[in-house]
């Protein structure tokens, strides 16, 4: 017999059924011949706990997914799992107490690789056992891992095509340079030392402004010359301040410690703005009448040259100013985000780390030697706000241990920016949820791409596969096996460096090719998952069966990642894109709105909520909570609502096998006669089906939790209410009618509700199947039902619609008039404004009374909508009334005595003389209601001992209670 809801003993219940009967595996056996669907699983990075954005994401995923395996799709659910790249490197590093990357050498490099290689692998186990915990289904056993040689082979295959596609060329890039030693130095030839520098905040003038002035601060004042931007955060908030006669611009969090702190002045708060409002905000560079023509040629090339710019990456409010200066040509990420921009690196250094002639007044200057120099003319300019001195570990020569500075120089990149018009061609026939993100937001990120650089000066990453000879010959290898044959060796069983780089090509010029030192840029590890994730290139068959896939699901900042990445990989190698749907969903925020951080405490994982509410409640909660695109506020009493709303869901389970024990009846097929609450929740529920298999099939899964919890909330406040009456003292015929429907709609919500709340619904179903005889092993063996169109009655829909608030409007004036809703009223006279309203409550008039326990209702044009009740009680209303406040009573009594619905009793009400007159008239009622083989009623005293006995009080009026179980 099942028990109160325990989401947390039921899902564990049920996690052992699905793995200890393989129920995943074999739903997908069964799919097998049926029709393919790719779904791409946008691999989430192996940062070790599953963040409620991570769990969001999976559970939209997980929702379509089941749905497609119960309409027989064949589901490519191949898990994936992203692991190269920073956040890895930086955890080894300290979990090592490897302060630099320049000590990696040192630590040892394939070491630092086979540690970063067990933290992925480590953390991915960790995270696969939290998705499943959320229910997910996917292929877990096998998934595809960006630090695999297959995965990686995958990343070569794309650099050899697009090399064949000439879409491959070196290019330049921001790195380090020694002016002493006139040369580039890499990454390995840097020594890094504690040095004191004079760092500055300066004050760069807004265009078209009075007195309003940008505050910039940096620790190389040698580069402001070079400033082509100014750089914020979008997240973050920045206040205009009064300052003096000035208005300064700055981050919100470091006003105070800056504005006062450093600059010690006063300031008032005029304004707060997001950081992302201030972008294309102009300034004038306050080296302008400097380097005019220098700058006005720059400004012809790109306007958005002297122009504050986004990014959240390079951007903190740990220090400084919250507003950092932008030279592209002096910093590997200020390159980067000038890059993004389309702002061409300016640095014009010579060799010798010399300003040449053409910077004006700066020309002969020495890059970073001459800083107090840079300073001291900043000041006399008068944009200088304040020097302060900093420690910090700087970049020095490991030949000649002077400092180096940044020059221009060449990296690889793919070509990319004359496929955006064909890429705009093609994003126009791929489905979007939201329409939006498609149309405007990736339209609009495809008109500004721009050439994509692909590699970085680190360790951990794959291999750059480009083989290069002194003598300026190179080879592109896209293969193991092509690796092999030219290089006429074994390949490592690992490719990552350091293993890679021992094996040489020979050249034609009879020297040896090496593997340039780059590793790719985790992009081109995102970017190729669409064919990797099918084995290709190794095997082709998957490949040519399913490739592109069919759906692919990230949040909102992956426009300008992951969305555009896969694109632009399968664009350059395949010519076509890889998805044809995508579903974008927002960021998750606190109530307020608020990102959520560690710091604010609002940080929530989501352990937090399945242990307490439950995996069901936290993915029916989170897939309906927001629309696409937009943010979900996390609201702890929506998760709570969602949990009673479950609840309900279990208890109208309950009822069913409760009642069908009692009766000793079981749910079948409905054909007999069907009465207006019939036919009203088997259209319901028929329509449920229509519409939630339309939004699946278009992607709009947002919408699918709130269609199917109106129709279970429907069958348990509308049909189940209304059939009370039958359910407790009908014939054997109405019984079996009234629980077959609420069967029939349970169990086909069951289906359509599974793929949001896939624990509750099994754990039903198999009380179902335990109970009933129900032949399928698990719900997920059941086929998606198909709508009934002949039960389909939208009209009568509408009419229960129309009908809802005029029930509620009755129940509040009676509730107003302090009469209960056991004391029936006369009547009602409804006045409507629309026909169409009139006829709904004409029609469902016997609905209205039953709901409202008034024996009249009537319908009226009228020129406004209104009720008139009648509260006025006779004396026939009042003895009803008595009667079921009593009857009430002893069926609570009942229960608590621990009787059964079937258990007869022998009954006795000794009440006063206008008491007893009231309920002698309804004295088979009592009987029927409150299963009474015998019943008295009487103002004695009972002559006989009763087991249970219990005084009340109704209006005023006492009555006792007296009964034994026969």
């Amino acid at each position: 017999m099942p028990g109160k809801y325990n989401a947390k003993e039921i899902e564990r219940e049920v996690l052992d059924f699905w793995k200890n009967k393989k129920i995943y595996e074999k739903v997908k056996n069964k799919n097998k011949k049926g029709k393919d669907f790719y779904y791409l699983d946008g691999p989430p990075y192996t940062s070790g706990k599953v963040h409620l954005g991570t769990a969001w994401g999976k559970a939209l995923r997980d929702s379509l997914m089941r749905y497609k395996r119960m309409k027989g799709f064949n589901v490519w659910d191949r898990a994936g799992f992203d692991t190269h790249g920073l956040p890895t490197a930086h955890k080894v590093q300290e979990n090592f107490n490897i302060r630099h990357k320049d000590d990696i050498p040192k630590f040892g490099v394939s070491k630092f690789v086979s540690e970063c290689k067990k933290l992925s692998v480590k953390n991915m186990e960790v995270m696969i056992e939290d998705f499943k915990r959320l229910g997910v289904w996917m292929g877990f056993s096998d998934p595809y891992i960006t630090l695999d040689n297959e995965y990686m082979e995958g990343e070569w295959w794309l650099i050899k095509k697009a090399y064949k596609n000439n879409r491959l060329y070196e290019g330049k890039k921001v790195m380090h340079w020694c002016p002493s030693c006139s040369t580039a130095l890499a990454k390995h030839e840097l020594e890094y030392q504690n040095v004191k520098d004079d760092s500055i905040f300066l004050k760069f003038p807004l265009k078209d402004k009075e007195n309003e002035f940008l505050i910039i601060w940096t620790t190389t004042p040698w580069t402001i010359p070079y400033n082509l931007g100014v750089m914020v955060n979008p997240e973050e908030d920045y206040v205009r301040a009064k300052v003096g006669d000035e208005t300064w611009i700055v981050a919100a969090k470091l006003a105070g410690m800056f504005i006062q702190g450093v600059a010690d002045k006063q300031y008032k708060v005029i304004e707060t703005i997001k950081g992302e409002q201030l972008e294309g905000v102009e300034y004038v560079h306050p080296l302008h009448s400097d380097l005019e023509k220098v700058y006005k040629k720059l400004k012809q090339e790109n306007s958005k040259i002297h122009t504050i710019v986004l990014s959240k990456e390079y951007v903190d409010t740990g220090s400084g100013s919250g507003l950092v200066h932008m030279a592209p040509g002096c910093g590997p990420e200020d390159y980067e985000v000038g890059h993004e921009y389309g702002i061409k690196p300016f640095n014009n250094l010579n060799e010798d780390g010399k300003f040449p002639k053409d910077m004006g007044i700066f020309a002969g200057w020495d890059a970073k030697i001459d800083n107090k120099k840079f300073i001291d003319y900043f000041d006399k300019k008068c944009f200088l706000i304040k020097t302060t001195e900093v420690e910090h570990e700087y970049a020095h020569c490991w030949r000649c241990h002077k400092a180096v500075v940044f020059r221009l120089t060449r990296q690889w990149f793919f070509k990319v920016e004359d496929l955006k018009d064909q890429m705009k061609k093609f994003n126009e026939k791929i489905l979007w949820q939201p329409g939006w993100a498609g149309s405007r937001q990736f339209d609009s990120w495809l008109d500004n791409l721009r050439d994509n650089s692909i590699t970085r000066q680190r360790y951990w990453g794959c291999p750059v596969p480009i083989w290069k000879c002194k003598c300026g010959n190179y080879e592109v290898i896209g293969s193991i096996k092509e690796l092999e044959k030219k290089s006429k060796q074994k390949a490592p069983d690992d490719l990552h460096i350091p293993y890679i780089d021992k094996i040489t090509i020979p050249c034609k010029c009879g020297e040896k090719m090496k593997r340039i030192s780059d590793i790719l840029d985790v992009w081109v590890d995102a970017g190729v998952a669409s064919w990797t994730c099918l084995y290709y290139p190794r095997k082709k068959d998957l490949f040519e069966k399913l490739w592109p896939a069919d759906f692919i699901l990230e949040g909102k900042d992956q426009i300008r990642g992951w969305f555009n990445l896969l694109f632009v990989a399968s664009m350059i190698s395949i010519r076509k894109p890889s998805y044809k749907a995508v579903y974008m969903h927002g960021f998750i925020n606190d109530i307020q709105g608020r990102k959520m951080s560690k710091s604010l405490g609002n940080y929530i994982l989501p352990d937090e909520i399945v242990d307490k509410y439950g995996a069901d409640t936290l993915r029916y909660y989170m897939i309906g909570a927001a629309n696409p695109g937009l943010d979900l506020n996390y609201n702890l009493e929506d998760v709570r609502l969602k949990h009673k709303n479950l609840m309900i869901l279990w208890n109208i389970h309950n009822y069913i096998i409760n009642f069908c024990k009692t009766n000793k009846i079981k749910p079948k097929n409905i054909s007999e006669k069907l009465g207006l609450e019939e036919k009203y929740i088997l259209s319901k529920l028929n329509s449920t089906i229509e519409k939630t298999t339309e939004l699946f099939d278009y992607y709009k899964l947002n919408e699918v939790p709130l269609v199917i919890e109106s129709l279970f909330l429907e069958l348990s406040r509308t049909y189940m209410q209304l059939n009370r009456e039958k359910s407790a003292i009908g014939t054997k015929q109405e019984k079996e009618l009234v629980v077959s429907v609420i069967y029939h709609v349970l169990y086909e919500t069951l289906k359509i509700f599974t793929p949001i709340a896939p624990f509750i619904c099994e754990k039903i179903y198999l009380s179902f199947r335990d109970e009933f005889g129900l032949k399928q092993d698990s719900i997920s063996f059941e086929k998606w039902p198909e709508t009934d169109k002949k039960r389909v009655d939208k009209k009568l829909e509408n009419q229960f619609e129309i009908v809802e608030p005029i029930v509620q409007e009755i129940l509040s004036k009676r509730e107003k008039a302090q009469l209960g809703i056991r004391w029936p009223l006369a009547k009602v006279e409804i006045f409507l404004k629309d026909k169409e309203k009139v006829d709904a409550v004409k029609n469902l008039a016997e609905i209205i009374k039953t709901q409202t326990n008034i024996k009249k209702v009537t319908a009226k044009k009228g020129k406004r909508r209104y009720l008139k009740l009648d509260t006025k009680l006779t004396k026939e209303l009042e003895a009803e009334g008595y009667t079921r406040e009593v009857t009430r009573r002893i069926q609570s009594l009942r229960k608590k005595a621990g009787l059964k619905k079937d258990d007869n009793v022998i009954l006795y009400i000794k009440c006063t003389d206008k008491l007893e007159s009231c309920l002698c008239k309804f004295d088979k009622y009592i009987k029927e209601k409150c299963g009474a083989s015998e019943l008295s009623i009487s103002k004695e005293e009972a002559k006989k001992k009763y087991n249970n006995v219990c005084r009340e009080k109704v209006k005023g009026l006492e009555f006792e209670i007296s009964f034994t179980k026969k």
